[in-house]
């Protein structure tokens, strides 16, 4: 009977194991668990959402970098209906963009990071070491204007060989030049050679466009590049009225296979202007370029969207009389508006604006250049005798020195304040913006 009684025991003890095994197996597993629906990632958040966080981003250079980081995020900064009110912090963001000013220093170009990008660049990315040599007989390369990342070289000749003669260059007497368009983050650059046509005329200035359209895209960038820009030649021809007076001529190179020179304005638009020794440039603003002229009542005019020249008469309030114009400048502004910037006989740094509404022009900001600079290092006693003058600007500084000596200082348009320490204040020559590319990848070296 025992064996048997065992058998039984053994039989009950594998029957409740079995049934432990049977619950264990209809319980369902973790990893069968079904996963919950909704978002799980960054892409999933909704635009209303993401729009408060990239609200709470910090810099315009922090949110430029965010703007980099697919079409999405870029649209939700950039479009007309994003969330940042009155285009501030748009115009910030193309401020960012700006990665430092180039210089001119006698023959050389220093490049000066802005502060607000100098602690992620290296300088070195910035080197122009890479120009082509120029020939015997020429001048270094110097710089002519700047646009996105490209930027203008032009040299002249000290000794001409053209059309069979050979004779000394007059200085002040800019021939048609060849130019270089270069990419200097990419260490690329392109030749121009000059136009033999228009070569006899003297050139008042030589400046970057974007292939297609000056106007900026919805990204508050410019869309230029190696293989899409333009070259516009602004040239004077004499002799073309009877009143002894010229006319100017818009040339214009636009890369590409199919580019070349051309000339856009031809007679029939004459516009006259006196002789190209009283003529000198004064800046840009609202897509257009200025020309003081001595002694004149107007102001030379060329639009870049249409490359057409007209004569802009502004009021001797903003500009001074003729015989005061020399000291006016035209600058932009990330708003759009035209200003004009300019040092009054009783030194006081004045900047008019354009009221877009009404064309009226208003002082809207004003510097008592010899109370703000009371105090800073090397200021002596004797300056501001005379009205200073401007030595260079950009959207956001002016720098001025007093006639009496070189003493550079930077007067800062959003801020007021009046600056000697900073690097830019080392340089007399003219200031040039540079942008960074889309999208933003400059390497740091750690």
């Amino acid at each position: 009977m025992r064996p048997r009684s065992m058998a039984t025991k053994g039989s009950s003890h594998r029957s409740r194991s079995n049934r432990r095994r049977s619950k264990r197996a209809r319980r369902p597993s973790r990893e069968a668990e079904p996963t919950p629906s909704g978002p799980t990632g960054v892409h999933h958040i909704p635009d209303h959402l993401l729009e408060l966080v990239l609200l709470r981003v910090g810099t315009p250079l922090a949110l430029l970098r965010a703007a980099s980081t697919c079409k999405r995020w870029r649209r939700l900064i950039f479009t007309d209906d994003a969330p940042f009110p009155d285009h501030r912090f748009r115009r910030s963001l193309r401020a960012a963009r700006v990665a430092g000013h180039y210089h001119v220093d006698g023959n050389n170009h220093i490049f000066v990071p802005d502060p607000s990008a100098a602690d992620g660049l290296d300088r070195r990315h910035f080197s122009l070491d890479f120009l082509p040599a120029v020939p015997h007989g020429s001048l270094p390369w110097e710089l002519a204007d700047s646009r996105g990342g490209l930027l203008l070289f032009y040299r002249r000749d000290v000794v001409y060989y053209r059309m069979g003669h050979v004779w000394e260059g007059d200085p002040e007497y800019l021939h048609f030049p060849d130019m270089v368009v270069c990419d200097p983050l990419n260490r690329r650059y392109q030749g121009i050679l000059y136009w033999e046509e228009m070569w006899p005329y003297q050139c008042l200035g030589l400046f970057l466009l974007d292939a297609a359209a000056a106007d900026e895209p919805a990204a508050g960038g410019s869309s230029i590049g190696m293989s899409n820009f333009r070259v516009v030649a602004v040239v004077y021809e004499s002799d073309v009225f009877e009143d002894d007076r010229g006319a100017p001529r818009a040339c214009v190179f636009s890369s590409g296979g199919d580019g070349g020179w051309r000339q856009e304005s031809t007679a029939g638009d004459d516009v006259p202007i006196p002789e190209y020794r009283s003529i000198s440039f004064a800046g840009r603003a609202r897509s257009s370029f200025f020309w003081r002229m001595e002694h004149e009542g107007a102001v030379l005019a060329l639009d870049d969207a249409t490359i057409q020249f007209s004569l802009v008469t502004f009021p001797s309030t903003v500009v001074g009389t003729p015989e005061e114009s020399s000291a006016f400048w035209a600058i932009g502004g990330g708003d759009g508006a035209a200003r004009i910037v300019r040092v009054m006989a009783n030194n006081d740094l004045t900047v008019f604006q354009q009221l877009q509404s009404s064309g009226e022009w208003v002082v809207e900001k004003l510097v008592r250049l010899p109370e703000a600079t009371s105090g800073l290092s090397g200021r002596e006693e004797t300056y501001f005798q005379q009205p200073a003058k401007i030595v260079a600007t950009t959207t956001r500084h002016v720098l001025v020195t007093p006639q009496e000596e070189t003493w550079i200082f930077s007067v800062d348009l959003e801020t007021l304040e009046v600056d000697r320490a900073h690097e830019r204040n080392r340089y007399a020559g003219a200031a040039y913006p540079f942008e960074l590319p889309w999208a933003p990848a400059l390497r740091v070296d750690h």
